[in-house]
């Protein structure tokens, strides 16, 4: 390989700048006009909220807590939160929750959307109240949002819960873990069972 000095690759390149591309020949197979280079095409309309009202995310309700304390439902989604945080596109919180016996996600607790609005600090709302197409969003602001969800999937004969946490921040893009939840050290401490998923 020859190796050419800084003088040499300047000019080089120089050169190579003032060519102009190759002309090619248009659909239809009309020839170009001279010196004419075909205009690149239009990109296709962004996807997102502003062309349809998205998926619902949640059905409006209060989902099945029997059997759960507040401590166990703020570690749940502590769980949920540490998927990933609000980036700086988010400017709202979704929040919901699928109890043991309850069919779909609904609302999660009053007590748990005000405490997430006072740990990340942006307006939280309940997830009836969102919706989803590309990203989740609110439905009366269409503001950018980040949906947490819990999923209480089953007690075992001890007690002990297993439950997924997941955060959704687009559609090609959410992070999802199941745990168990075991008291330790006077606490709720949430176990991953290793099953987890990405999106």
């Amino acid at each position: 390989m020859r190796r050419y000095g800084p003088a040499r690759a300047l000019l080089l390149i120089l050169g190579l700048a003032a060519c102009q591309p190759a002309q090619q020949p248009v659909a239809g197979n009309e020839p170009l006009a001279q010196g004419r280079v075909p205009d690149p095409p239009t990109p296709p309309p962004a996807p997102g909220p502003n062309f349809g009202n998205g998926s619902a995310i949640a059905v409006p309700g209060i989902p099945d807590t029997n059997g759960l304390d507040d401590a166990q439902i703020d570690a749940m989604f502590d769980a949920a939160v540490a998927r990933a945080r609000p980036g700086e596109s988010k400017r709202a919180i979704c929040v919901g929750m699928q109890g043991l016996a309850d069919g779909a996600v609904k609302d999660a607790p009053e007590a748990t959307i005000r405490r997430l609005a006072e740990l990340l600090r942006l307006p939280t709302f309940p997830a009836s109240q969102c919706r989803a197409d590309v990203y989740p969003f609110v439905t009366a602001t269409k503001a950018e949002a980040i949906l947490y969800t819990v999923k209480v999937e089953s007690r075992d004969r001890r007690g002990v819960l297993t439950f997924w946490a997941t955060a959704v921040f687009g559609n090609l893009g959410a992070y999802g873990m199941q745990f168990r939840l075991v008291r330790e050290g006077g606490r709720w401490v949430p176990e991953p069972t290793g099953m987890s998923v990405v999106s």
